[in-house]
């Protein structure tokens, strides 16, 4: 496999936009939560803070799974493949087996996505406190999971660089 300063660069960039959209996510939704504890007890009604939380929320988790998927970090059970891998014919196809299925997982789950944010954009579902269009929260999945997506289709040409350290917010085994 080739290794370039660029694609590595992209690399690095798919990966580094992902993880700090799941910092921003997370950080927006513990904000919401405090000043919603914080305006119970006071007993303000800030209606808002609840749907931006919940918001949040459902943004982050769709942006770290397509995040944990790009970077191989997400849970999955080998425990199969890696017995037929020890077996020399079935290796190398266990392989490429798991990797087409990643493949496919995120390239439908960034199709349905898109069919899903199509759909919300022609019939809207709006919020009743912010008046937010709910079906645009399909955007964030799509971005991430197409990012996914790219970035796995470009390892089969490039070698992606190794994470850069436990310290830049990726955890390594």
């Amino acid at each position: 496999m080739r290794r370039s300063i660029t694609t590595d660069c992209l690399f690095t960039l798919l990966r580094g936009s992902q993880l700090w959209a799941s910092h921003v996510t997370l950080v927006l939704m513990v904000g919401a939560l405090f000043l919603q504890i914080v305006s119970r007890q006071f007993g303000l009604q800030i209606d808002w803070t609840e749907e931006l939380s919940r918001f949040a929320f459902i943004t982050m988790v769709f942006v770290s799974a397509s995040y944990a998927s790009q970077a191989g970090s997400h849970l999955r059970v080998d425990a199969f493949a890696d017995l037929i891998g020890k077996w020399p014919p079935a290796g190398w196809l266990i392989v490429r087996v798991q990797f087409l299925a990643i493949l496919l997982f995120d390239a439908l789950f960034f199709w349905y996505c898109v069919v899903n944010l199509l759909e919300g954009l022609q019939y809207p579902n709006l919020s009743p406190a912010i008046g937010f269009n709910e079906n645009l929260l399909f955007l964030a999945p799509c971005i991430g999971f197409g990012a996914a997506v790219l970035s796995r289709l470009m390892s089969v040409i490039w070698m992606p660089p190794a994470p850069e350290s436990a310290a830049a917010g990726e955890l390594r085994p």
